[in-house]
């Protein structure tokens, strides 16, 4: 079972509804709607990891175009996978993720999983709170064997 199959069983039905259908460079794309909240998993393969903000803008856009997103009435949070070959040289801290909701796609966590089976994250946090489920997703994630 691949990585991508593995997430999806892993957070289907628990975290997530349903999966829809996505074009490379999206591997998976997971989605729940809870009232008027709508969240995303999306799971996307590096191969080189030089400009993470620029990565991490490009799969908004791709989450954006995707969900419709819309700021104000059609927001989205999402929590992004990268799957890598080996884990980048950040500290969690570094990983950056939205402090503020004023995107159409809100980026609640991001997290790598590398090729043997290290996991790097890190999600929004406001006090003790984490947003979207980002704690126990990154636990079922981390449960995958590569």
């Amino acid at each position: 079972m691949t990585v991508v199959n593995s997430i999806e069983n892993l957070l289907i039905p628990d975290y997530y509804t349903n999966s829809l259908s996505v074009l490379a460079p999206i591997e998976l794309l997971l989605m729940k709607k809870k009232a008027f909240a709508r969240y995303v998993l999306v799971v996307k393969s590096l191969s080189d990891i030089s400009d993470l903000a620029s990565e991490i803008a490009e799969v908004r856009g791709e989450i954006r175009k995707l969900t419709n997103a819309f700021w104000v009435v059609r927001e989205v949070g999402a929590y992004v996978v990268f799957r890598v070959d080996k884990l980048p040289k950040l500290e969690r801290a570094d990983i950056e993720v939205d402090k503020t909701g004023f995107h159409a796609v809100i980026i609640q966590g991001v997290h790598f999983i590398s090729a043997s089976g290290q996991h790097l994250y890190n999600h929004s946090k406001w006090l003790n709170h984490t947003f979207g489920g980002a704690v126990g997703i990154a636990e079922r994630i981390e449960s995958i064997e590569t």
